[in-house]
């Protein structure tokens, strides 16, 4: 999961504003973060209290709203490039398990489209591996370990190989 620390000090005017720690690396899920959150709370504003503003501070709020909307989307479509590669990568260098979950239920009910775990983007393909860990209230040692997918993508090409 990302994480953005910050805090909030003063700047030169007394103004409270955000700081950055000095090791903080520009990361572009960092700024989707930052135009969705305005983008929505531009939203709110303006689907709560639309009725107060004048004709000329309503286009000007539907714009920034689009506009926002966009760079999100703009945004959006190079994570999720870079999340594919990363999966791709992952799959590649054919990593010990490319997902974890909790249940064979969960393990079948992965997307036959792309899927994000950790941070990258996997899609139902021969080759995939899913470490399933049953939480230790319901451990089975039958049912816990690492499948992979062999000779197709669906729940019955599921083969436990530990």
């Amino acid at each position: 999961m990302s994480r953005i620390e910050f805090e909030i000090k003063l700047n030169e005017s007394g103004r409270p504003c955000i700081d950055l720690p000095e090791d903080y690396e520009n990361k572009p899920e960092d700024r989707f973060f930052s135009i969705e959150i305005a983008r929505y709370i531009l939203q709110d504003i303006y689907a709560r209290r639309s009725a107060e503003f004048d004709a000329d501070a309503s286009k000007s709020i539907e714009n920034g709203i689009t506009l926002l909307g966009q760079i999100g989307d703009e945004i959006a479509q190079i994570l999720w490039n870079d999340m594919k590669t990363m999966g791709e990568v992952a799959m590649i260098l054919d990593s010990a398990y490319h997902v974890e979950v909790h249940s064979i239920e969960e393990r079948d009910n992965l997307s036959f489209d792309y899927f994000a775990y950790n941070g990258k983007l996997y899609k139902r393909q021969e080759g995939l591996k899913v470490y399933v860990m049953q939480p230790l209230e319901q451990f089975d040692r039958a049912i816990s370990g690492l499948y992979k997918l062999v000779g197709g993508i669906t729940n019955e090409n599921w083969v436990k190989i530990s």
